[in-house]
C-alpha cells in the first residue's frame, strides 16, 4: 500500500521557505528551456491513449493536439467592443498517468485561449511546457507520478492563468509560476528574480485600485504560511512568513482594502499518522488570519476563531468599519476519501472589534467557482456568479463541471439561473466588463461548454444583466475543451 507520506514530495508546497522548489527548475530564457521548446512534438507525433478513470472521461476527456483555428463559426453575435484574449488553465496529461490520477490534483496544465477581435474569434491551445513535461517528451513516456503515488512528482502549472505586471502567469500552488506569452507559448519559469521563497499560490488576488497582487502560500507539513505581495509592475516586495495553528490547505484568499483574509479550516494534515494524511477535526473550529496588506512580520497577523467549515474559493470580501463580509461556497465537512456532506453559498461576517464570526446561509444549492466583476474585488459588490449544481435525470454529475450558472444579488438574495440543456456542462463562469457600460452588472459571462458525446466544443458569451436569456454568442470549436479550472480575460 502506498504511504500517504509520499504526498509530501508530490506537492512541493511542503517545501516553502527552504528554496527547494527552485532547485533544478529551468531559469527564464535558459538554453534548456529553448531546446525543450524546439523539441516539442507535432500533434501527429503524440501517442493517444484512453483511460477508464472518472477524472479522464466525459467532461474531463483529454485532447492530444495543439491547435490554432481562426474565423470560427459563431451563432449570434460577439458584443461590440470586446477585443482581447480569454485564457483558461486546466489539467490535460500528455502521457498516460498512473492509476492514482485524481482531479483536481493531477495533470500537466494546458491553456485554452479564445481571441476576440472585430467580431471574429480564434482558438488556440498549448500545453504549459514545464521542465518536467520537456523531460517526458524527450523520454517519450511518463516519468512523473500522480499525487497519491511515490515520487518523482512535477510542477504541473495547471490551476490558473492571470495577467499581472505585463506577464501571463500559469499558476500552481505546488510550484513557482510559468510565464507564457500572449500566444500561450511557454517563456519559462518565473520566480520574481529569485525573490520567491518557494511555491506560489494558485489564487492570488489583484487589487483593481492599486494593481497589487496579493497571495498566501502554504506548507502542508509544517503549517507555515507566506504572505506574498507584488506591486503593479510585478516586483515582489513582501514575503512575510508566519505560522498557522495547524497544517491546512489554503487554496484561495479574500482581500479587502486593508487585509488579506485566509481561513485555516479543520481539515488537519499530519503525515506521520497511518491512513489518510488529512482528518476532519471540527472541534478545532476555523481560524481566520487577518493579514494587513502592509504587514512586515508574523506579529502583524491577527487571528480570530470561527465555526468549523471548509472552502476552496472565496467569491469576494469587503470591509466597513470593524466588520468584514466574505461570501464563499461553504462545505460543512470535507474529506480526501469521501464526498462532502453539504455544499452551500454562505456569508461570513467577521467582527474585528469583538472577535466574533457569524455564519449566514445565502442559498442551500451546491455551487462553486464564484466570480464577480473584478473592478469591485475587495470592495462591496452586489452580484456574484457561480457554477451551479443542477443534476438532470439520468445524468451522473462530475465535480468541476456544472449544469447551470447562477447570479446572486448579494443584497437581496435573489437568484437568476441560466440552465443548460441535457448533456451540456460548463466550467468556471468569468465576468467580463462591457467596455460600453458603467455599472457593476454591465458585462458578460464567458465560459467553455462541453457537450456530451461531441468531438467538438463551444465557447459561450452570456449577458450578465439578463443571465436567464439565450446566449449572445456561441463560438463553435473544432475540438472539445475538457473541464478545467481557472481563467481570466485580458482586454487588448
Amino acid at each position: 500500500m502506498t504511504s500517504h507520506k509520499r504526498l509530501v514530495s508530490r506537492r512541493d508546497f511542503l517545501t516553502i521557505g527552504s528554496g527547494a522548489l527552485l532547485v533544478g527548475n529551468l531559469p527564464f530564457g535558459s538554453p534548456l528551456a529553448a531546446a525543450a521548446d524546439m523539441a516539442a512534438p507535432e500533434a501527429g507525433d503524440i501517442d493517444t491513449w484512453t483511460s477508464e478513470s472518472p477524472f479522464l472521461t466525459r467532461a474531463f476527456a483529454l485532447v492530444f493536439d495543439e491547435r490554432n483555428d481562426a474565423n470560427l463559426p459563431i451563432e449570434g453575435e460577439i458584443p461590440k467592443g470586446l477585443r482581447g484574449v480569454f485564457m483558461r488553465n486546466g489539467p490535460n496529461p500528455e502521457f498516460k498517468p498512473d492509476e492514482h490520477y485524481a482531479y483536481p490534483f493531477d495533470g500537466t496544465g494546458m491553456i485554452h485561449a479564445i481571441y476576440l477581435e472585430n467580431g471574429r474569434a480564434r482558438y488556440r491551445n498549448r500545453w504549459v511546457l514545464t521542465k518536467e513535461l520537456a523531460r517526458e517528451r524527450a523520454a517519450g513516456q511518463r516519468i512523473y507520478n500522480s499525487t497519491f503515488s511515490p515520487p518523482p512528482h512535477a510542477n504541473l502549472a495547471n490551476t490558473n492563468i492571470i495577467h499581472h505586471g505585463g506577464r501571463y502567469l500559469a499558476l500552481y500552488e505546488g510550484g513557482a509560476p510559468y510565464e507564457m506569452d500572449r500566444d500561450i507559448n511557454t517563456v519559462g519559469l518565473f520566480n520574481y528574480d529569485g525573490k520567491l521563497p518557494g511555491a506560489m499560490s494558485a489564487h492570488p488576488k489583484v487589487d483593481p485600485a492599486s494593481g497589487e497582487l496579493l497571495a498566501i502560500a502554504y506548507h502542508l507539513e509544517t503549517g507555515g504560511l507566506v504572505y506574498l505581495r507584488a506591486d503593479k509592475t510585478g516586483q515582489l516586495d513582501r514575503a512575510v512568513t508566519f505560522q498557522a495553528p495547524w497544517p491546512a490547505i489554503v487554496h484561495d484568499v479574500a482581500i479587502t482594502d486593508r487585509h488579506v483574509v485566509a481561513f485555516i479550516c479543520p481539515l488537519v494534515f499530519d503525515f506521520s499518522r497511518k491512513g489518510p494524511p488529512a482528518v476532519w477535526e471540527p472541534d478545532r473550529g476555523t481560524m481566520v488570519a487577518l493579514v494587513p496588506r502592509d504587514a512586515h512580520a508574523a506579529e502583524d497577523v491577527k487571528w480570530i476563531k470561527g465555526p468549523p467549515f471548509f472552502h476552496w474559493h472565496a467569491v469576494n470580501a469587503f470591509a466597513e468599519g470593524d466588520r468584514i463580509e466574505i461570501v464563499v461556497p461553504w462545505y460543512d465537512a470535507f474529506s480526501l476519501t469521501s464526498a462532502a456532506r453539504k455544499l452551500e453559498l454562505h456569508r461570513l461576517v467577521i467582527h474585528t472589534d469583538t472577535n466574533i464570526v457569524e455564519d449566514q446561509t445565502i442559498d442551500d444549492r451546491p455551487c462553486e467557482f464564484g466570480r464577480i466583476n473584478d473592478a469591485y474585488l475587495g470592495r462591496r459588490a452586489r452580484y456574484g456568479y457561480v457554477g451551479l449544481r443542477d443534476p438532470r435525470p439520468g445524468e451522473t454529475p462530475q465535480p468541476g463541471a456544472f449544469e447551470a450558472i447562477a447570479r446572486y444579488d448579494l443584497q437581496t438574495g435573489k437568484k437568476t439561473v441560466h440552465q443548460f440543456p441535457p448533456g451540456v456542462t460548463i466550467c468556471e463562469p468569468v465576468f467580463v466588463a462591457d467596455p460600453h457600460g458603467g455599472q457593476e452588472e454591465d458585462g458578460f459571462i464567458f465560459t467553455f461548454v462541453h457537450e456530451a458525446a461531441s468531438v467538438g466544443g463551444s465557447f459561450m458569451i452570456l449577458d450578465a444583466r439578463r443571465l436567464e436569456n439565450k446566449p449572445l454568442a456561441v463560438i463553435r470549436l473544432p475540438r472539445r475543451v475538457p473541464a478545467g479550472l481557472h481563467g481570466s480575460w485580458k482586454a487588448a
